[in-house]
């Protein structure tokens, strides 16, 4: 069996033309394509679509981007920011992955355990 066939039992898909304000928690995968404002607690893989736009801060264990992000983000495992990406805020994880061409504006902090990107205000 290759890693490609290896998914997670359920993937949750935030449709294009769904809207939502406020904290949005959950235990399993989560692909964004609508718009989210407020913040994001993810226990597994949030992916934010090439038509996601996410006004929030983002907490998961992997985060994927392939749309828009304006805020923080923390992950247990990896972010990777692809060359569609458009990111605006400070990234946290212990693995990063930022592909040439992606329009990124942010701090990076790559670090073992890393927590959440919010540090001391």
């Amino acid at each position: 069996m290759s890693n490609a066939q290896v998914t997670s039992e359920r993937t949750s898909v935030f449709g294009p033309t769904l809207r939502f304000k406020g904290e949005l928690k959950a235990q399993e995968d989560i692909k964004i394509e609508g718009r989210i404002e407020g913040s994001i607690i993810h226990q597994q893989k949030v992916i934010v679509g090439s038509k996601g736009e996410v006004v929030a801060t983002v907490q998961a264990a992997q985060i994927d981007v392939d749309g828009k992000v304006q805020g923080d983000m923390s992950a247990k495992k990896s972010i990777k920011v692809s060359q569609t990406a458009v990111v605006r805020g400070n990234i946290r994880a212990p693995s990063v992955s930022i592909t040439e061409g992606a329009n990124f504006n942010g701090g990076v902090t790559m670090e073992p355990n890393a927590g959440p990107a919010s540090t001391a205000r």
